[in-house]
Formats: structure tokens, C-alpha cells, sequence
């Protein structure tokens, strides 16, 4: 327990002998620090080139106007409109690759016809809540820099026109072949209609249509005719039970009636008939005037029935004769002609409505019997004219899309143009003697609190010494 504060007086006694020295060993190690960060921080300044940066800012376009276009009749094409960054890549991202990759930077040192080790690469930098690329080139001149920052600009643009050129050609590739294919469905659809047209005789719906019409314009004429067959066929049978003749007996009793042999034996026969009825009033039958009347008479009604055979064509009987008679003696004759004309007429009236109306049902019949032919036909044309119909719409919106298509050649490489121009530093970039400066003072001042530190550490040590003996005593 002695030996310890033995020797921690020994070294106090020989500390406080030469005080002098600790100061000499902290002001000559802080000098040499000191020196030396300054010496360092001015041999720097002095080796270092300037180097220049030139800014320059682009502007990435965002969205695209979107087109659509519509074929009446035959479909539509569109294109949409949209943002690229809208999506989950921002294109900016990829136009930051670009330019910092060697394909870019080669072409942006043959522009300036320097060696690419000479060219160096650009800081690009993405702009927050913006369409904006930044662009940092720098160079140990300001003219220098300007231009190179240019150059870049300048590969860049032209590498996206080029990118631009080769998917339009390959999408053209792709799209001239889906081109053709519908361009030979549409010629197969068309050959294919037009030969069902030369084998059907059916040419379009309006066939079927018209054949429609027709056949709604003769029923109509069926019902009208047939009604008004009606109508004559009641008249007709009206001035029958009135005259109590038949129309062909009516055109007989005519036919007899103009003929003048016919009637000179008939009035002989009238003649005689009278005079027999009125012997017949005096005497008997066996008179022999009575006699001769009654075969006057006969001979008469013979004559009248041959005659009347002659004059109709058929056997005439005297109860049928008697009716065809007409009496002219008290005018009822005439009366009786006039009815018998009517009823004649009426006659061939009815007989030409009939005529009219089996006219009418065998056009109806065979319109409809081509109606149902017509109509299947029509089935097969209209499956045939859909299928045409649909190849002209694929085909139409086929070639618009490849004329919309080249109408935006900025879908994938959305277009750039220039904010800022590349600028012309005033002043380089590095190094900066000011902030160098600074930074080596501020060295200078944490060595000399480092060395204060120190300067400090053998008095705080002697204060801790004693205070851990009088803990142990």
C-alpha cells in the first residue's frame, strides 16, 4: 500500500521539475498538425485542375393525344391516350440509363471527335414530382463542358429517333402481315358472295323485299276481287230468282230473238195457235178445220224446235222453248230482254272476276312458293354479306391502325425537349479554395481540442489517482 503513493510522488516531484516540457511537446505537435493540414489543403489547390460543370435540363413529354376514328358501317379504330407515367416504370428512369451508357456516350464523343476515356460520363438526375431530367457534364473547360453537355443531348436524341425508327419498321412488319391476311379474307369473302349471287340469281335482300311487295299488292287485289265477286255473284242470283231463268237460258232466248227465220216460224206459230185455240172454242177436235190448224200448228212448233236446235247447238224441248220465248205483244217482252241482258252481264262479269280471282291465286301461289325459296336463299346470302361485312371492318381498322400507328411514334420513346440549354459556367466546380479553406480550418480547430484534451488528461488522471487512495484507505 506505501509503494503506490511512493512512486505517485516521485513522478509529481519530477513533473513539477520541468513543467516547461509538456508545454514545448503540445505546441510543437499541434504546429506540426496544423502545418501539415494547411501544407496538404494548399498543395491541393495548387495541383488540382479546375473543372467546369455544365447544366442542362430536359423535359420528357408525359402523354400522348389519343385518336379515334369510326367507319360507318364498318367498324372502328382507336388509339388511347395515356401517360407514361402513369404506369409503374417512368420512362425517365430509362432515358437516365441511356445516357449514361456507352452507346450514348461513344456517340456523343464521336460528335465531338475526342476519345471516350477523354469524354467521362455524365450525373443525370431525376427530378422530383416533375417531367424533368437534369443533366451534369463536366470538363476542365467551361466551352468545353458546354459542349459536351450538348453532345449528349444530341446522342441521346438522336439514339431515340433511331429506337423509334426501328420498332415503327418492325410493327409495320407485323402489322402489313396481319394486312394481308385480312385483305385475302375479305378478297375470299367477296368471291365467295359473288359466286352464291351468280348461282342463286339472288343479288340482295331488296329481291325479297320487292317480292314481299308484290305478293302483299296481289293478296289485297284477291280480297278486293273476291269481294266484289261476292257482290256480283248476289246480283246475279237476285235477277234469277226474279226472272226464274238461267243466264244460259237468258243468252239462248238472245240468241233466238235475233234470229229472223226463227222468228217468222214463230209467229206462224203464234198465228196458228191462236187460231187453233179458237176453233177449238166452236168445234171439236175432229173438225176438219180444227184439224188442219192443229197440224199447222205442229208442223210450226217442229220447225221452231229444229230451228232453235240449229240456232243453239242442242236439243231444244217445247216446255224449255215456251220459256225462251219473249212476248213483245204487250211490251213485257222487252222488259224481259232487258232482264235477260242484265243477267247476261251479270253473268260475264262473274265469270271474269272468277277468271281474275284463279288468276290472282296461282300468282300468289307461285310468289309464295318463290318467297320460301327466296327466303333461304336470302339466309345464305345475309350469312355470306355479315361475313364480308366483318372482313371490310377487320381490314379497314387494320390499315387505320397503321396509319394511326405512325401518326405516334412517341409511344415507348416519349419525346424530349430542351428546358435549359446547356449552360456556360462562370465558375468551375472544383475544386473550391472556399469551402477547401474552411474544411482545413475546422481540421485545425479538432486537433487543437484534441490536443487540449490531452494537454488535460495527466492532471485528470492525477485527481483520479488520488480519489481511488483515499477510496482504498
Amino acid at each position: 500500500m506505501d509503494s503506490t503513493p511512493n512512486s505517485l510522488t516521485s513522478s509529481d516531484h519530477h513533473h513539477k521539475k520541468i513543467p516547461w516540457l509538456r508545454w514545448v511537446k503540445y505546441i510543437l505537435l499541434g504546429t506540426l498538425c496544423n502545418a501539415g493540414l494547411f501544407g496538404f489543403t494548399l498543395y491541393y489547390l495548387k495541383k488540382t485542375p479546375s473543372t467546369y460543370t455544365s447544366e442542362l435540363i430536359v423535359h420528357v413529354a408525359g402523354s400522348s393525344p389519343g385518336v379515334s376514328v369510326n367507319l360507318p358501317s364498318i367498324g372502328q379504330a382507336n388509339t388511347s391516350s395515356g401517360t407514361a407515367f402513369g404506369s409503374h416504370s417512368d420512362p425517365r428512369e430509362n432515358y437516365k440509363l441511356m445516357a449514361t451508357s456507352s452507346t450514348i456516350l461513344d456517340a456523343a464523343a464521336s460528335i465531338l471527335d475526342i476519345p471516350k476515356a477523354k469524354f467521362g460520363k455524365p450525373i443525370v438526375n431525376l427530378i422530383n414530382n416533375t417531367t424533368l431530367l437534369e443533366f451534369k457534364v463536366k470538363a476542365q473547360d467551361p466551352e468545353v463542358a458546354q459542349q459536351k453537355a450538348q453532345a449528349i443531348y444530341q446522342a441521346l436524341y438522336n439514339r431515340l429517333e433511331m429506337l423509334r425508327t426501328e420498332e415503327q419498321t418492325e410493327r409495320d412488319k407485323a402489322v402489313q402481315k396481319a394486312l394481308s391476311d385480312a385483305e385475302a379474307k375479305l378478297t375470299k369473302a367477296q368471291q365467295r358472295i359473288s359466286a352464291y349471287k351468280t348461282e342463286s340469281g339472288l343479288n340482295s335482300s331488296n329481291q325479297v323485299k320487292n317480292l314481299i311487295n308484290n305478293l302483299g299488292s296481289l293478296q289485297i287485289q284477291y280480297i278486293q276481287t273476291a269481294a266484289e265477286y261476292r257482290k256480283i255473284s248476289d246480283r246475279l242470283n237476285q235477277q234469277i230468282g226474279t226472272v226464274g231463268i238461267q243466264p244460259q237460258q237468258a243468252a239462248d232466248a238472245l240468241v233466238l230473238e235475233t234470229d229472223q227465220e226463227f222468228q217468222k216460224i214463230l209467229a206462224n206459230y203464234t198465228n196458228g195457235n191462236t187460231k187453233l185455240i179458237e176453233l177449238r172454242g166452236n168445234r171439236g177436235e175432229n173438225y176438219p178445220d180444227v184439224v188442219k190448224a192443229r197440224n199447222e200448228t205442229e208442223s210450226s212448233l217442229n220447225a221452231l224446235l229444229t230451228r232453235g236446235q240449229l240456232l243453239l247447238g242442242k236439243p231444244v224441248e217445247k216446255l224449255t222453248l215456251e220459256l225462251l220465248i219473249l212476248d213483245n205483244s204487250n211490251g213485257s217482252g222487252e222488259k224481259r230482254a232487258n232482264l235477260f241482258v242484265q243477267i247476261i252481264d251479270l253473268k260475264a262479269e262473274q265469270q271474269g272476276l272468277s277468271g281474275k280471282i284463279e288468276n290472282l291465286k296461282d300468282q300468289i301461289n307461285r310468289l309464295k312458293n318463290e318467297l320460301t325459296i327466296l327466303t333461304q336463299k336470302e339466309a345464305v346470302l345475309d350469312t355470306l354479306d355479315r361475313d364480308v361485312q366483318i372482313a371490310q371492318a377487320v381490314f379497314a381498322s387494320t390499315l387505320t391502325k397503321i396509319d394511326l400507328s405512325k401518326g405516334d411514334p412517341f409511344a415507348s420513346f416519349p419525346m424530349i425537349q430542351v428546358i435549359e440549354h446547356p449552360s456556360l459556367p462562370d465558375e468551375p466546380s472544383a475544386p473550391k479554395p472556399k469551402l477547401i479553406i474552411a474544411g482545413t480550418i475546422m481540421g485545425c480547430l479538432l486537433v487543437s481540442i484534441g490536443l487540449t484534451i490531452l494537454w488535460w488528461r495527466e492532471p485528470l488522471v492525477k485527481v483520479s489517482r488520488k480519489i481511488m487512495i483515499k477510496i482504498i484507505e
